[in-house]
């Protein structure tokens, strides 16, 4: 990820755009981490493979790198956004995270388990959005798995692993609202939008994406940014008055299903995105970690998982790049 090439793989063609999942909270972890399931115990000699795996595993690997780093440790520290329904959210009942990202980095992380030989754990963090794409990470958590999109500014500070879905953004008005296309809310109009969001650079013409369809923002807009996108739909149902919301759309489309005081704006998508894991440049040499990781994306788009995850929590399929 450290080669412009790579870069341009990743933009080229498809809408960069931030899926911006936001995140509230500061950065410990708010679940338990993933458990793995019980097992009759092994024999001696069944028990003795996997554990020499791991051990040439982590004899091969640089200890002060990303990956040495959660070998020796045996967990995953990933952070997760607990209100980005569908996509990460935590189920209070259970006191788990569920949704699509969820799922996502709950199964890459049962394959790099098996690939290493060794159990790893996931340890969920809460960090807010704004921290996680600035990169700079400081070692307070390994690895974004959180719907973030691929955009120039961001790949300066972060690493990204090959996409394992596409996006877009839409436009959201309140249910009342009078309003029927994009063009009527220039000159001023007021818009929630989820801080550090792509859809908040859009509205602010900051927005460095590779996209020829992307559709220019209103003009002067009067911009509210909440710490996530939910947080602007939540706004509205408790009577806080926006003239429009610019969010993910497949989360505006699954609030709409739940019953939110709003609805999505006819038209074509505002722009569309690649969306990919995220690694901190800053921190230990990844790359031998982002080999996995593209191994393990690549494995779930070809045997239909990444699909199965997208039909469950989106109701349809998002993980074919756009013609």
């Amino acid at each position: 990820m450290h080669k412009l090439s790579r870069l341009t793989a990743l933009l080229g063609g498809v809408v960069i755009v931030s899926a911006a999942c936001s995140t509230a909270g500061g950065g410990g972890s708010t679940a338990p981490s993933a458990a793995a399931p019980s097992a009759a115990a092994p024999s001696a000699a069944a028990a003795s493979a996997p554990a020499s795996a791991a051990a040439s595993a982590e004899a091969s690997v640089d200890p002060k790198s990303l990956l040495g780093v959660i070998l020796s440790s045996g967990k995953i520290r990933i952070s997760t956004d607990p209100n980005y329904k569908p996509f990460s959210f935590l189920n209070t009942t259970t006191g788990k995270y569920e949704g699509f990202d969820t799922s996502t980095a709950e199964e890459t992380v049962k394959r790099l388990s098996a690939k290493l030989g060794k159990d790893i754990a996931v340890d969920w963090q809460t960090p807010g959005w704004d921290t996680i794409t600035a990169g700079s990470w400081g070692g307070r958590w390994d690895i974004s798995i959180g719907s973030m999109s691929v955009t120039v500014e961001r790949a300066k500070h972060v690493d990204f692993a090959d996409p394992y879905y596409f996006d877009s953004g839409a436009v959201a008005v309140p249910v009342d609202s009078k309003v029927q296309s994009l063009s009527e809310l220039n000159d001023g109009k007021t818009f929630c939008v989820g801080a550090a969001t792509t859809y908040e650079q859009w509205l602010n013409g900051t927005l460095e994406i590779v996209d020829p369809n992307i559709v220019p923002a209103p003009t002067s807009p009067n911009v509210t940014s909440l710490p996530t996108d939910n947080e602007c739909v939540q706004a509205v149902n408790a009577g806080r008055k926006f003239d429009a919301i610019v969010a993910n759309a497949n989360g505006l489309a699954d609030a709409v299903k739940s019953g939110a005081k709003i609805r999505v704006l006819d038209g074509p998508p505002i722009f569309t995105v690649s969306v990919a894991f995220a690694l901190d440049k800053s921190g230990p040499d990844d790359a031998g970690l982002l080999k996995l990781l593209n191994e393990i994306v690549a494995d779930m788009h070809s045997d239909g998982t990444l699909k199965g995850f997208s039909e469950k929590y989106l109701g349809k399929d998002v993980t074919t790049k756009p013609s």
